[in-house]
C-alpha cells in the first residue's frame, strides 16, 4: 500500500506545474504595461510616464537643449582662453615697452641675411637716426586720445648708414584736429621710438582708396603706402617717444599702451551660467509636462 502511494504521489510530483516555467505573459492596460519573464516581474509604469519625451517635437526640443548647451560651453572656454592669452600679452607688452631702447639697424639686419620677425619687434623701444622726408608727410585721420578726437601726422624717415637707402614710416604723435599739421625737424634727427605693425581694416571700417597718392588715410596699410613711398620698410613703422631736436610743441606723445584683461573673464563666467539655465529650463518643462499628465 505504501508503495502504491509513493508510486502515486512521484507521478504527480513529476506532472506539477511549478516545474514548467512561463516564458512571457504580458498584462497591458491604459497606464501599465507589466511582463512577466519568468517568476521576475518587471514594472513599466515610467516608460509609459516618459515616453512623450520620444515624441518628434520633444526629440527636436532635446536636440535643440544639447547644442545650445555645448555651444554656449565653448563659448565660455573661448573666452577664458582669451584671457590668458590677454595675459600672455600684456606680459610681453609690458617687458617691451620697458626695456632700454635697441638699435634698428641692427634689428632689420643686414639684407639677404637673418632679421628679426616683425611680430617679435612689436611694442619694443627702439633708437635710429635719419632724415624726414617732409614733402611725403601724410596724415592718419580718425584717431583720437585721451577722449580728444584728431589726427597722427606721418612722415617717412631716410634711416643714416642704410646702403639700400631704406625709409621708415614714423608716427609723429598727436594733434587735435583744430590743429594744423607742422613741418618736421630739418637735417639729421635722432629718435627714440617704439615700434608698430602694419595696420589693415577692420570690419565695418571704411577703406582707403587702392589707387593714386593719398594725404589722408585711415589705417597706417604700409603695403598700400609702399606704392607711393619709395624704399618704404612694408612690415613696421614707429611712433616717436622722444626727439632731437625736438619736435612741434604742438604734437602729443602717443599714449601707451592700456594693458588690461578686458572683460572677458565675466564672459567666461556668463557663457557657462547661461548654459545651466538652459539645462534647468529643460528640467523645468519635462516637470511641467508630467504634472499636467
Amino acid at each position: 500500500m505504501r508503495r502504491s502511494m509513493n508510486a502515486t504521489q512521484r507521478a504527480q510530483k513529476a506532472q506539477s506545474p511549478s516545474q514548467i516555467k512561463k516564458s512571457v505573459v504580458c498584462l497591458v492596460t491604459d497606464r501599465t504595461i507589466v511582463a512577466l519573464i519568468g517568476q521576475d516581474a518587471h514594472r513599466y509604469d515610467d516608460f509609459v510616464k516618459y515616453r512623450f519625451l520620444l515624441r518628434p517635437s520633444w526629440i527636436a526640443l532635446h536636440v535643440t537643449v544639447v547644442a545650445a548647451i555645448t555651444l554656449m560651453f565653448n563659448l565660455g572656454l573661448w573666452q577664458y582662453n582669451r584671457y590668458h592669452e590677454r595675459i600672455d600679452f600684456n606680459e610681453i607688452v609690458s617687458a617691451r615697452i620697458n626695456a632700454q631702447p635697441k638699435n634698428l639697424t641692427e634689428l632689420l639686419g643686414e639684407p639677404g641675411g637673418d632679421k628679426a620677425k616683425a611680430s617679435d619687434l612689436e611694442w619694443l623701444n627702439v633708437s635710429v637716426s635719419g632724415t624726414y622726408l617732409d614733402k611725403q608727410s601724410l596724415l592718419a585721420v580718425n584717431r583720437s586720445q585721451e577722449g580728444i578726437s584728431g589726427v597722427d601726422p606721418l612722415t617717412p624717415l631716410l634711416i643714416d648708414g642704410d646702403s639700400t637707402k631704406q625709409v621708415v614710416l614714423v608716427n609723429r604723435g598727436f594733434i587735435s584736429q583744430k590743429t594744423d599739421s607742422p613741418k618736421a625737424p630739418t637735417g639729421t634727427v635722432k629718435i627714440i621710438a617704439r615700434v608698430r605693425l602694419s595696420e589693415s581694416r577692420r570690419f565695418g571700417e571704411l577703406s582707403d582708396p587702392a589707387t593714386g597718392v593719398l594725404d589722408e588715410i585711415i589705417n597706417i596699410d604700409l603695403p598700400r603706402l609702399s606704392k607711393q613711398i619709395e624704399n618704404l620698410n612694408t612690415e613696421i613703422y614707429l611712433e616717436v617717444l622722444d626727439s632731437q631736436p625736438q619736435d612741434s610743441s604742438v604734437i602729443a606723445r602717443i599714449a601707451d599702451p592700456v594693458l588690461s584683461t578686458g572683460s572677458h573673464l565675466s564672459y567666461t563666467a556668463q557663457w557657462f551660467i547661461f548654459s545651466v539655465f538652459v539645462a534647468a529650463g529643460w528640467v523645468v518643462v519635462v516637470r511641467r509636462k508630467l504634472k499636467s499628465g
